[in-house]
């Protein structure tokens, strides 16, 4: 059974699911794979009696140990297990070990058409709410830009009730969906409303329920950091990094501590480029830098035969770092840390892609930072060689296409040509309009309307629509 197979999304598997009986759902998978309770329990050191008493519910599976070991050896994705957050769109077009997830959801490019959509559908009607609609028992937020501070007072000033883990995964994957598609004005109206049911479920539970409600507040925040850096709101970013820091902290899981470190760190740095003296520019960004560094060799992936999760939060972690050092002017800082970023994707199992917050990691994605590093770095002509090495098109999500796309036309306006710019901005506006009504996008079409010389034909409305 592949990633799209019926089964996967038939009520009673998401029922069980849904209400954490993952005895039910193991032996409802076994049976389907015609597998015997033998051949399962040894593949995953158990007694036979003892898997046979966790799938008729005399004896609770809850041990995470056990739930990984059958999900691995049963291709159980683990967003039914509570494991991860839920898998969408596009990315369920990809097998198990080709996509992986770090601390967030990797949820494609939402053209999975009629039957993904329909599946979606099931799926958040079975969950009880859609990102856009109102969680039981929890007050709306604000509207519009109000909401990106709301996140922040969401726990006091939205009662909710908790909800299952399940439930709360497959929100979480609806929420990354929207950013992945660069839905930012719709994640700003409906994301506190998340936040707040995320709160209420961790201090609802107990033990290591409590430990994995606190992984999924933890992402929750994480996403709101990540959308108040898209639209500019760095004191917002910052506060929902540390309160994702905090939260991944008490989960203990290292991988989403990782993702929450490097959201963190994305903050500092932009708050070092705001910096006036250049002494506190530099020490701000040689902190990011520290930080990120850090926190990748913490990981123990740059050696052996690590987990393919390891491996590639390592290397999203570097790739973050070396944008920093570009933008501190250490050449070959930065160089060296997207070299070992591209050795850690080489040594990701065939064409992998993984996904660390809203990261995408693989060889194509380190290619696209490279864009943005050698700008940096006042190389145009060097970024431009892999601008064209990348095809946007093949990246998996809207926002991975669309900050190719404005990498591009950053690097083809440094390098004097702004008819190419501004073409590859025209190319980020057909996949995600709201992409280019980001300040830093607006900052760059601004620079390309003051420049002297003749205006591309299709500039002016390229303005109009970011609102310059």
């Amino acid at each position: 059974m592949d990633a799209q197979h019926p089964f996967w999304t038939s009520p009673e598997v998401l029922r069980a699911a849904a209400d954490g009986r993952y005895g039910m759902l193991t032996r409802a998978v076994r049976e389907a794979r015609h597998w015997t309770l033998a051949q399962v329990a040894a593949q995953c050191h158990l007694s036979v009696s003892t898997l046979s008493r966790m799938e008729t519910g005399q004896r609770t599976l809850s041990d995470v140990h056990y739930l990984r070991a059958l999900s691995d050896v049963l291709a159980i994705p683990p967003h039914l297990f509570g494991l991860a957050p839920v898998v969408t769109g596009a990315a369920e077009e990809q097998d198990r070990a080709r996509t992986v997830t770090v601390g967030a959801t990797s949820s494609g490019s939402g053209q999975g058409g009629d039957e993904a959509m329909r599946r979606r559908q099931v799926l958040a009607g079975l969950a009880g709410f859609t990102i856009a609609g109102v969680l039981p028992g929890t007050a709306r937020a604000a509207s519009g830009e109000e909401s990106l501070e709301a996140l922040l007072l969401a726990k006091s000033q939205l009662p909710a009730a908790p909800v299952p883990l399940v439930t709360l995964h497959h929100a979480l994957g609806q929420a990354q969906h929207a950013f992945e598609r660069c839905e930012y004005s719709e994640l700003t109206s409906a994301l506190p409303r998340l936040i707040a049911v995320a709160h209420a479920s961790r201090d609802a539970a107990a033990g290591q329920l409590r430990e994995r409600m606190s992984a999924a507040l933890a992402r929750a925040y994480l996403l709101g950091s990540e959308l108040a850096t898209k639209r500019n709101r760095d004191t917002v970013a910052r506060v929902a990094a540390d309160r994702s820091h905090a939260a991944a902290e008490a989960s203990g899981d290292p991988l989403t501590i990782a993702a929450s470190s490097r959201a963190i760190a994305i903050s500092m740095r932009r708050h070092a480029l705001d910096a006036p003296e250049r002494m506190d520019r530099e020490a701000g960004l040689n902190g990011a830098i520290t930080m990120l560094t850090k926190t990748a060799l913490d990981l123990e992936a740059d050696h052996g035969d690590p987990q393919v999760l390891l491996l590639a939060t390592y290397g999203s972690l570097l790739c973050t770092a070396s944008y920093a050092a570009a933008q501190n002017g250490n050449t070959a800082q930065a160089v060296g840390l997207i070299k070992e970023a591209e050795h850690a994707a080489h040594r990701l199992p065939g064409t992998a892609t993984a996904v660390a917050g809203s990261a995408q990691f693989s060889e194509t994605t380190v290619a696209v930072y490279r864009i943005g590093v050698h700008t940096a770095l006042g190389d145009a002509a060097k970024a431009l060689s892999y601008f064209d090495s990348v095809e946007p098109r093949q990246l998996p999500t809207a926002e991975r296409r669309a900050r190719a796309y404005v990498d591009g036309a950053r690097a083809w306006n440094a390098h004097g040509n702004p008819d190419q710019a501004t073409s590859a901005l025209n190319r980020a506006l057909t996949c995600a309009p709201q992409e280019l009504q980001r300040p830093s996008v607006r900052d760059l079409i601004t620079t390309m309307l003051d420049a002297p010389g003749r205006t591309p034909a299709t500039l002016p409305a390229l303005a109009a629509h970011a609102g310059v």
